[in-house]
Protein backbone atom coordinates (compact mmCIF):
# COMPACT_ATOMS: atom_id res chain seq x y z
CA UNK A 1 0.00 0.00 0.00
CA UNK A 2 1.70 3.22 -1.06
CA UNK A 3 1.65 6.53 0.75
CA UNK A 4 0.16 8.25 -2.27
CA UNK A 5 -2.70 5.74 -2.49
CA UNK A 6 -3.50 6.06 1.19
CA UNK A 7 -2.94 9.65 2.13
CA UNK A 8 -2.84 11.76 -0.99
CA UNK A 9 -5.22 14.70 -0.85
CA UNK A 10 -6.60 16.22 -4.00
CA UNK A 11 -4.14 18.83 -5.24
CA UNK A 12 -6.93 21.36 -5.38
CA UNK A 13 -7.67 20.81 -1.70
CA UNK A 14 -4.10 21.52 -0.69
CA UNK A 15 -3.79 24.69 -2.72
CA UNK A 16 -7.26 25.96 -1.94
CA UNK A 17 -7.00 25.36 1.80
CA UNK A 18 -3.80 27.43 1.73
CA UNK A 19 -5.69 30.38 0.26
CA UNK A 20 -8.87 29.98 2.27
CA UNK A 21 -7.91 31.84 5.44
CA UNK A 22 -5.54 34.33 3.85
CA UNK A 23 -6.71 37.40 5.72
CA UNK A 24 -9.33 39.15 7.67
CA UNK A 25 -10.85 41.15 4.86
CA UNK A 26 -14.51 41.92 5.56
CA UNK A 27 -17.02 40.54 3.13
CA UNK A 28 -19.19 43.13 1.37
CA UNK A 29 -22.68 43.28 2.80
CA UNK A 30 -25.87 45.08 1.98
CA UNK A 31 -29.15 44.95 3.83
CA UNK A 32 -31.02 45.28 0.55
CA UNK A 33 -29.79 42.18 -1.25
CA UNK A 34 -29.61 38.46 -0.65
CA UNK A 35 -26.43 37.02 0.82
CA UNK A 36 -24.72 40.39 1.06
CA UNK A 37 -25.14 41.41 -2.58
CA UNK A 38 -26.29 44.86 -3.52
CA UNK A 39 -29.48 45.13 -5.50
CA UNK A 40 -29.89 47.26 -8.58
CA UNK A 41 -31.96 50.41 -8.24
CA UNK A 42 -35.63 50.05 -9.15
CA UNK A 43 -36.47 50.88 -12.76
CA UNK A 44 -39.65 51.00 -14.74
CA UNK A 45 -38.36 48.53 -17.31
CA UNK A 46 -39.17 44.87 -16.78
CA UNK A 47 -36.15 42.86 -15.73
CA UNK A 48 -36.04 39.10 -16.07
CA UNK A 49 -35.26 37.39 -12.77
CA UNK A 50 -31.91 35.67 -12.58
CA UNK A 51 -31.44 32.18 -11.30
CA UNK A 52 -29.69 31.96 -7.93
CA UNK A 53 -26.07 30.86 -8.04
CA UNK A 54 -25.61 27.15 -7.56
CA UNK A 55 -24.79 26.26 -3.97
CA UNK A 56 -21.19 25.21 -3.48
CA UNK A 57 -21.26 21.81 -1.81
CA UNK A 58 -17.53 21.04 -1.84
CA UNK A 59 -14.51 23.22 -1.20
CA UNK A 60 -12.99 22.16 -4.51
CA UNK A 61 -15.94 23.85 -6.26
CA UNK A 62 -15.42 27.22 -4.57
CA UNK A 63 -13.96 29.41 -7.31
CA UNK A 64 -11.83 32.36 -6.35
CA UNK A 65 -10.31 33.47 -3.06
CA UNK A 66 -13.49 35.14 -1.77
CA UNK A 67 -15.58 32.02 -2.42
CA UNK A 68 -12.90 29.82 -0.83
CA UNK A 69 -12.69 31.97 2.29
CA UNK A 70 -16.47 32.10 2.57
CA UNK A 71 -16.66 28.31 2.22
CA UNK A 72 -14.02 27.79 4.91
CA UNK A 73 -15.72 30.26 7.26
CA UNK A 74 -19.24 28.95 6.65
CA UNK A 75 -18.68 25.22 6.23
CA UNK A 76 -15.40 24.28 7.87
CA UNK A 77 -14.37 26.58 10.72
CA UNK A 78 -17.49 26.28 12.89
CA UNK A 79 -17.95 22.58 12.27
CA UNK A 80 -14.33 21.71 13.01
CA UNK A 81 -14.22 24.09 15.97
CA UNK A 82 -17.10 22.18 17.57
CA UNK A 83 -15.39 18.84 16.90
CA UNK A 84 -12.07 19.95 18.45
CA UNK A 85 -13.76 21.73 21.36
CA UNK A 86 -15.80 18.61 22.16
CA UNK A 87 -12.49 16.78 22.54
CA UNK A 88 -10.63 19.49 24.50
CA UNK A 89 -12.62 22.66 25.13
CA UNK A 90 -9.79 24.38 26.99
CA UNK A 91 -7.08 23.76 24.37
CA UNK A 92 -9.36 24.64 21.44
CA UNK A 93 -11.43 27.41 23.06
CA UNK A 94 -10.18 29.94 20.51
CA UNK A 95 -10.50 27.77 17.40
CA UNK A 96 -9.95 29.88 14.27
CA UNK A 97 -8.16 29.85 10.91
CA UNK A 98 -4.89 30.12 12.85
CA UNK A 99 -5.52 26.78 14.55
CA UNK A 100 -4.75 24.95 11.30
CA UNK A 101 -3.04 27.61 9.18
CA UNK A 102 -0.84 29.17 11.87
CA UNK A 103 -0.26 32.85 12.59
CA UNK A 104 1.06 33.45 9.07
CA UNK A 105 -1.86 31.69 7.32
CA UNK A 106 0.22 29.02 5.64
CA UNK A 107 -0.91 25.71 4.19
CA UNK A 108 -1.84 23.33 7.06
CA UNK A 109 0.84 20.85 5.93
CA UNK A 110 3.46 23.55 6.61
CA UNK A 111 2.07 24.34 10.08
CA UNK A 112 0.54 21.21 11.63
CA UNK A 113 2.72 18.47 13.13
CA UNK A 114 4.41 16.26 10.57
CA UNK A 115 3.42 12.60 10.72
CA UNK A 116 5.80 9.72 10.07
CA UNK A 117 4.96 6.56 8.16
CA UNK A 118 7.18 3.56 8.81
CA UNK A 119 6.50 0.07 7.50
CA UNK A 120 3.20 1.16 6.00
CA UNK A 121 1.84 2.50 9.30
CA UNK A 122 1.68 5.94 10.85
CA UNK A 123 3.92 5.92 13.91
CA UNK A 124 1.57 8.34 15.71
CA UNK A 125 -0.83 5.47 16.43
CA UNK A 126 1.85 3.81 18.57
CA UNK A 127 3.36 7.05 19.93
CA UNK A 128 0.12 8.92 20.72
CA UNK A 129 -2.72 6.41 20.54
CA UNK A 130 -5.43 8.57 22.16
CA UNK A 131 -4.84 11.57 19.91
CA UNK A 132 -4.49 9.35 16.85
CA UNK A 133 -7.75 7.56 17.60
CA UNK A 134 -9.56 10.88 18.09
CA UNK A 135 -8.15 12.26 14.83
CA UNK A 136 -8.94 9.10 12.86
CA UNK A 137 -12.42 8.52 14.27
CA UNK A 138 -13.70 12.09 14.71
CA UNK A 139 -11.62 14.67 12.88
CA UNK A 140 -10.89 12.93 9.57
CA UNK A 141 -14.55 12.05 8.87
CA UNK A 142 -15.77 15.47 10.05
CA UNK A 143 -13.18 17.36 8.00
CA UNK A 144 -13.92 15.21 4.95
CA UNK A 145 -17.62 15.99 5.28
CA UNK A 146 -16.93 19.70 5.87
CA UNK A 147 -14.82 19.81 2.71
CA UNK A 148 -17.43 17.90 0.71
CA UNK A 149 -15.17 14.85 0.34
CA UNK A 150 -15.50 11.21 1.31
CA UNK A 151 -13.36 10.05 4.23
CA UNK A 152 -10.45 7.76 3.51
CA UNK A 153 -11.54 4.18 2.90
CA UNK A 154 -8.80 1.58 3.49
CA UNK A 155 -10.58 -0.90 1.21
CA UNK A 156 -10.47 1.41 -1.81
CA UNK A 157 -7.51 3.59 -0.81
CA UNK A 158 -9.58 6.62 -1.77
CA UNK A 159 -10.79 9.66 0.11
CA UNK A 160 -9.69 12.35 2.53
CA UNK A 161 -7.25 11.12 5.17
CA UNK A 162 -4.49 12.33 7.47
CA UNK A 163 -2.47 13.56 4.49
CA UNK A 164 -5.23 16.02 3.67
CA UNK A 165 -3.93 18.30 6.43
CA UNK A 166 -0.62 16.86 7.65
CA UNK A 167 2.67 16.37 5.82
CA UNK A 168 3.72 12.72 6.05
CA UNK A 169 7.34 11.70 6.09
CA UNK A 170 8.18 8.23 4.78
CA UNK A 171 10.83 6.23 6.66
Amino acid sequence: MSFRAIYAAPLALVTLVFAACGGNEPQPTSPTGPQGTATAPATTAAVAPTAPAAAVTAFRDAKGKDAQMAYMQNQVQGRMGKAFQAHDGKRYADFSCKTCHGPNYVEPKAFLPKLTMKGGNLTAFAEKPEVSKFMAEKIVPEMAAAMGEKPYDPATHQGFGCGGCHAIEMK
